[in-house]
């Protein structure tokens, strides 16, 4: 997984001017290693820090994160799109009652290859959501 600074030169590398807005916004996704934070938990975040930071600057900044490949969006089934930093192959496990995000690791490109056509479609990247009960929300431990 990257580090900061390898983010910030990356970054920099895509052509975007680094602001200490962009940068804020950095430090929070690159310090939440184990959450699958939403664009509004990253702006809460980065208001502690720069209170006059806008929802605009954070939604653009994270799409400019996705298109250079830097970070995942992921659209989890949960109603709001959820972001990573990991490149590392996993799945999701997600609980549908307490919305709880949790990674598997995996050999996902195993997955891929069930779905290969000879049509010349090149995958780039798999996603699995594996959706269900955690631990503690399941119904039938009641």
């Amino acid at each position: 997984m990257p580090h900061l600074q390898e983010l910030v030169a990356q970054f920099r590398e895509h052509g975007y001017k680094m602001t200490p807005q962009r940068r804020a916004i950095i430090e929070v996704i690159a310090g939440c290693t184990a959450l699958h934070p939403t664009a509004e938990q990253i702006h809460d975040r980065v208001t502690v820090r720069m209170p006059d930071i806008s929802r605009a600057t954070v939604y653009n900044t994270l799409r400019e994160l996705v298109a250079t490949g830097q970070i995942f969006e992921l659209s989890l089934g949960l109603g709001m799109r959820h972001y990573e930093l990991s490149h590392d192959e996993h799945a999701h496990l997600v609980c549908v009652k307490c919305g709880e995000i949790r990674d598997v690791p995996g050999d996902l490109g195993r997955v891929a290859m069930l779905f290969h056509q000879d049509d010349g479609f090149r995958s780039i990247r798999h996603e699995v959501t594996i959706s269900g009960y955690c631990a503690a929300c399941d119904p039938a431990r009641s």
